[in-house]
């Protein structure tokens, strides 16, 4: 009953449970290439990412062009 009354947390329980591991690559990882770059992934921005997640949410629907690429 009371837990309906508070206000809702900033981070969910998963989360709290994800920050309590290290997730910064580890020399020994580094150096047995167990990383993107070991595996010939490039990482990339999240600017050349998100746009095609959130294509549906332009003003005019997900026919629009975005800005910039052509229609």
């Amino acid at each position: 009953m009371i837990a309906g009354l508070l206000p809702r947390p900033p981070i969910t329980a998963d989360q709290v449970e994800l920050l309590k591991s290290d997730n910064v690559v580890s020399e020994e990882a580094n150096r047995e290439g167990r990383t993107l770059k070991g595996l010939g992934i490039a990482a990339r921005g999240i600017e050349g990412i998100v746009p095609s997640y959130l294509y549906r949410f332009r003003k005019a629907g997900q026919f629009t062009a975005p800005k910039g690429m052509p229609e």
